[in-house]
Parts: C-alpha cells; structure tokens; sequence
C-alpha cells in the first residue's frame, strides 16, 4: 500500500482506519481472522512494530480479540462498535442506547454505568477465552457489585420512563425534570 504524502496520519492510524473499513463494509466478518504482524506490515508497506500496534490498538477498541497461537480475530461485536450491521449498512440512531437529553444527569450516570459495565463484560470474555477461571469468577462478581451497587439508578430510570409514559398518555409535554436522583445508599459492611 503506497504511502500518501498528504496524510497526515501515523502510519499505524493507517492500517487501522483501513481494517475498520473493512469490518465496515463487510469485507471482514465477525470471527474473521486477521494477517499475522508480518504479513500486515508487507501488505501495509510498514514495518512490524507499526503492524503490531495497529493490532493493539484494533484490540484496545474492541474490534478485535486475540487467542495465543491461533492468531487475532474480528470480535462478534465489532460492526455494532463501529456502528454497522453485519452487511456493512450504517445502524439508525434508534437502535444505539438512547440519549435522556432532557436530564444530563441521569444521562451521564447511565453512560458511565454501561461503559463500566461493558468493561467487566469484556474482562469475563477474556477470562473465559483464556480458560482463567479464578479472574472470570472475579469479573463475574465484580459485575454483580456493578449491579447492586447501582440499583438506585434503575429505580431512577424507571421512574423515569413511567414519567414519559405518563406524559405520553395524557397528551401533555414530555417532564423537563424527572424526579431528583436518591442519596447514594451506605453499605453498612464497609
């Protein structure tokens, strides 16, 4: 692959960008597997240092997932992470996780319980592929602290909703505020 002069971008940013446009479009499928480092930096005119980090970094993302000696693959999630369907056609709007645009708040508080909740996941995935028992048994109840530990935004969540739908039903405006967040409960162990 010639190197364009005008790009700014690093080299490895490159061969990303390249493979996630792929995955975009299809030509590589979830459970694909990728060239080797080697082949990636022949075929990428790089060097193997740069085919390599463009690997860490596809893996860093989500995109990918690697298994000693078998090589790396495309991950069964990545056209959903790049906002895809399995035939390459952009995902609507309507099918991400929904904004609460209306309560910043409770918008935030939600994002950063399903980021911290999808990073546990993905630590339970690796666990298992790695055959690690003792840390899938660990994430797995670290997940269910997560859970527990954040029901107070469940409960705010359907409240929530219930306003929506209450606001729907009678025909009036959608709620400006939802009701104001709970104190975060104590744990009386700690």
């Amino acid at each position: 692959m010639p190197h364009d002069a005008d790009d700014r971008r690093a080299l490895f940013q490159r061969v990303v960008d390249d493979i996630v446009d792929q995955i975009r479009t299809g030509k590589l499928a979830p459970g694909d597997v990728l060239p080797t480092a080697r082949r990636m930096a022949d075929t990428y005119s790089v060097a193997s240092m740069t085919a390599q980090r463009a690997l860490r970094e596809l893996q860093h993302r989500g995109l990918t997932y690697a298994v000693v000696g078998k090589g790396t693959f495309v991950h069964p999630q990545a056209p959903e992470r790049i906002g895809t369907d399995a035939a390459g056609r952009p995902i609507a709007a309507t099918t991400q996780t929904p904004v609460i645009s209306d309560n910043p708040a409770l918008n935030r508080r939600l994002a950063l319980y399903l980021l911290e909740r999808d990073r546990i996941s993905g630590r339970i995935v690796d666990a298992f592929m790695n055959k690690d028992t003792a840390a899938a048994w660990q994430a797995t109840e670290e997940l269910a602290t997560l859970q527990q530990t954040h029901t107070d935004l469940t409960d705010d969540l359907a409240a929530y909703e219930a306003n929506l739908g209450r606001a729907a039903s009678s025909g009036a405006p959608e709620p400006a505020e939802p009701p104001a967040p709970k104190k975060p409960r104590r744990n009386p162990k700690a």
